[in-house]
C-alpha cells in the first residue's frame, strides 16, 4: 500500500511526507490508494529510508515502462532535468538540438 501511494505521489510531484500525509486524508485518489489507511508522515519516512533506499528509481523506470506499454504514456511527452523546449508564445525562441535528442537517447535507453 506505501509502495502504491509512494509512486503515485512521485507522479504528482509530491515528495513532503507531511504533504503526502494530509493528501492521504483529504484527496480521494490518496484515499483509494492506500486503502482508508491513514499512516503519518513519519511512517511514510521510514519506508522510503529504509525499504526503498537504492530501489525507487528502478520501481520507478518499471512503471513508466508499464504505462508506455499500456499505452497511457508516450516517450514523447516525457521531459526531464527543465530541457529546454522552443514555445511559439515567448519572442525569444530558442532550442537546444543536442540537449533535446540526448535528453531522449537517455529515456529511451
Amino acid at each position: 500500500m506505501l509502495l502504491k501511494v509512494i509512486i503515485y505521489t512521485y507522479l504528482r510531484k509530491l515528495y513532503s511526507s507531511r504533504k503526502i500525509e494530509q493528501a492521504i486524508h483529504e484527496n480521494i485518489h490518496f484515499m483509494w490508494l492506500s486503502g482508508q489507511s491513514k499512516p503519518d508522515h513519519n511512517t511514510l519516512n521510514d519506508f522510503r529510508g529504509k525499504h526503498l533506499q537504492g530501489h525507487l528509481k528502478k520501481i520507478y523506470h518499471q512503471v513508466m515502462l508499464l504505462l508506455v506499454e499500456q499505452g497511457l504514456i508516450s516517450l514523447k511527452d516525457i521531459f526531464v532535468n527543465g530541457t529546454k523546449i522552443e514555445a511559439n508564445a515567448n519572442r525569444y525562441t530558442f532550442v537546444w538540438g543536442k540537449s533535446i535528442k540526448t535528453s531522449k537517447a537517455r529515456i529511451k535507453k
